[in-house]
This record gives structure tokens, sequence and C-alpha cells, in this order.
């Protein structure tokens, strides 16, 4: 037995003296060996534990400094703005904003409201053209072809989306705008955000025929439940609505 300890006693010398021959000049060193790869790619068997720590925590701080990920872009004081407004009222926000912001608020796209394929207004089973120039609706469906005198939006507050097709978000038999004091809009199938086209009251129809809206269409009670109810049987993904022209100044 004491033959084997004195042995085992000169080989941990042995293997002493090596690393000490391998690390001459070296302020941290683990030469290879039984341990396994260490910082250098040596080792030690009298490496202190602290000494082995150190050495792995520096490699690990050296690694997570080459992954870090890039920081999100800073947002612009505009979208802050924006997504500070749609988080306070969701409702009121998809009422007064463009598709384009509604759909970077929401995550929605703009796809959803826009129609860019020409076969796709054609294929509707309902077109509605708004025509700005003449002041007019005109339907085409296998059910009713006809034209009804609106009302677009007056200066300042022009109908959008002149030269462009819609598909109708949604559709509300009774609506009451946040912008405007809370007036009803009945039958209203709203597109391009916050445009609808919808019943006016009886004290404006008298107005149809010209601009006199804050940017919605506004028709006769009787011609805007004909259309609703039209948009409501066909679907809204059977039913395109198109903008042409410039209001008569």
């Amino acid at each position: 037995m004491k033959r084997i300890l004195i042995a085992a006693i000169v080989m941990a010398i042995a293997a002493g003296a090596q690393a000490a021959e391998m690390c001459a000049g070296q302020p941290v060193c683990f030469p290879n060996g039984l341990g396994g790869e260490m910082p250098h790619g040596q080792y030690s068997p009298f490496a202190s534990l602290p000494v082995h720590n150190s050495g792995i925590n520096t490699q690990n701080a050296a690694r997570d400094a080459a992954i870090t990920p890039v920081p999100a872009p800073v947002e612009n004081t505009q979208t802050l703005i924006l997504r500070a407004e749609a988080a306070a009222n969701p409702d009121k926000f998809i009422d007064e904003h463009t598709p384009e912001e509604v759909s970077m608020m929401f995550g929605l796209f703009p796809s959803r409201y826009m129609i860019k394929d020409p076969a796709a207004v054609q294929n509707a089973t309902v077109e509605l053209t708004v025509d700005l120039t003449r002041q007019r609706l005109i339907v085409k469906s296998p059910a009713l072809n006809a034209e009804f005198k609106i009302s677009s939006g007056v200066q300042g507050h022009r109908t959008s989306g002149s030269g462009k097709c819609f598909a109708p978000d949604t559709l509300e038999s009774m609506h009451y705008s946040s912008l405007y004091n809370n007036a009803p809009m009945p039958h209203s199938v709203f597109f391009n955000g916050n445009i609808a086209v919808h019943a006016t009251s009886a004290a404006n129809e008298a107005l149809l025929g010209r601009p006199a809206s804050h940017g919605c269409v506004r028709l006769s009670r009787a011609d805007a439940t004909t259309v609703f109810n039209l948009v409501r049987e066909n679907g809204k993904n059977n039913t395109a609505i198109c903008v042409q022209g410039a209001p008569p100044r």
C-alpha cells in the first residue's frame, strides 16, 4: 500500500513539473489533460476552481456579446401617437383613420379593403360606382341596375379614393358617428376606412346631387336601404365599391 501511495505522489509531482514547464511565463494556464478542454486548449490538475470559473465566465461573456440581438428600430413620434390613440379607443380609431393606419396598428392588411385586381371588380356580383363628378351612385347587379343621387364630401372633407376600388369593410343597420356628435348614419356600408355609403337625414335629402357631407357618400333613406340590403344579401366578398372622378367646384 505504501508503495502505491509513493508511486501516486511521484506521478503527481511529475505532472506538476510538466504543467509548470508548459505554462512558464503565462499568468493563467490550463494544460490539456484528463480534465478535458479548458481555456487555451490546456489542462492543469493543480488549477484552482476560482481560476477555472473565471476563464469560463470570460468565454461566456464574449460569446453572449457576440450574439446580442440588434435592437428594434425606434418608432417615430407619429407612429407612437397613432399607437396610443388605437389603444385608448379602438372603435374611434377605426372610424377616424385610413385603412393603411388601421392595418398598421391592428395587424390587418390594406388588401382587406382595396381591390387591386381589375378582374375581381369585373367578377363582383354587386358593383357600386361612386361618380364624384356627376354626384351619382351607379349600381350594377343581376337584381338591380340603377343610378341614385348622392352627396359626397364638401371642400376640406372630400371623399377620398378616386381611381380605386374597395371591398366593403363593415355593414351596420344603424351607426352613430364618433366624429360628428353621434350623428346617425342609417344603413351604413363602410369602405376605405371611415367612409361609408349611408342614408342622409330627411332634412338633407334636398341636398342630394351635390357635395354636402364630411366625406361619406350620402343617399336618400329609401336608396340607402336598397343598397344596404343588396350588399348584405350578396355578401361583402361579392361586392366592389369603386370611386371615380372629382367633385364639381
